[in-house]
């Protein structure tokens, strides 16, 4: 009776969560001429340094409310390889190309790319590697202890990482002071905010809002490159120019979204409780 209880949970859980797992994406609001997109361009992916294939990672964009993320694992494209592939739904969250440039004096984001940037030389080589590609670049994480970050380097990126989900909070600082320090230099440099998502389940913890004239990759990188966008951390704290601010305000982006969350939680609870009673009866 009970190795049957467990075989029936187990099955439960399974059903539950398939049925469950239901994505529906919401069309983002628009403010003015500008469609207000909420962006993640900071997301490692499976096959590499993420857990999640790029179509897991999409449904789970749509469950978070975002519109557009862009898949960046560390110096290499593998995951990317696989981007092309999927659909050309203006029904789903836009999937960008896109690597993280890693070396042991910066990380830089590139996104909209097509294929790998060398990381053996300084920023601004890079940068321009970048550009050459008609991607747009950013600076990872930017704190006082990566040197490669000269004024230069600032002055040539087409943002930086204002909003990162980090735990040290002398981090956060230094993030904020690096992207003061840039818009000295360039004052339409785009804050950024990005989760930097490897294994956890917090894609759009941080995140981008991007005011794009179309809703397309093209129309996201313009608008990066234009500095049309706010930073947002996971405390709800805003970041950019003043006016954009109170767009996005205004505009009241939506959040996350998972109305059927409770249900695979369930799933889950009675797959792994079942399992477990399937093996050790």
């Amino acid at each position: 009776m009970a190795r049957t209880l467990a075989t029936i949970m187990f099955a439960l859980g399974i059903l539950i969560g398939t049925v469950s797992d239901r994505v529906t994406y919401r069309p983002p609001p628009r403010s003015g001429e500008y469609f207000v997109l909420a962006g993640d361009f900071h997301v490692h992916a499976a096959p590499g340094d993420g857990s999640l294939t790029p179509w897991t990672l999409r449904d789970e964009a749509a469950r978070r409310g975002l519109d557009v993320i862009a898949i960046t694992n560390h110096n290499q494209f593998l995951a990317d390889r696989l981007v092309p592939l999927l659909s050309a739904d203006v029904d789903q969250p836009i999937v960008l190309q896109g690597e993280e440039v890693t070396h042991s004096d910066y990380h830089l984001i590139a996104v909209g790319i097509d294929h790998v940037v060398r990381a053996d030389r300084p920023v601004v080589d890079v940068v321009a590697a970048i550009h050459s590609q008609g991607g747009v670049a950013i600076a990872a994480h930017p704190m006082r202890a990566f040197p490669g970050y000269t004024d230069a380097a600032l002055a040539a990126v087409d943002g930086t990482e204002v909003a990162h989900p980090e735990r040290v909070e002398r981090y956060r600082r230094d993030y904020i002071e690096t992207f003061a320090r840039a818009r000295r230099m360039n004052p339409h440099i785009a804050p950024i905010g990005s989760s930097d998502v490897h294994n956890t389940p917090a894609l759009g913890d941080c995140r981008t809002f991007v005011f794009a004239r179309e809703r397309s990759a093209r129309g996201v990188l313009e608008a990066i490159r234009a500095g049309r966008t706010v930073a947002a951390d996971e405390r709800g704290r805003l970041f950019g120019d003043a006016s954009l601010v109170e767009q996005v305000r205004a505009a009241r982006p939506r959040g996350p979204s998972d109305p059927h969350r409770d249900w695979r939680r369930a799933s889950v609870l009675l797959t792994y409780v079942g399992l477990a009673g399937v093996v050790l009866l």
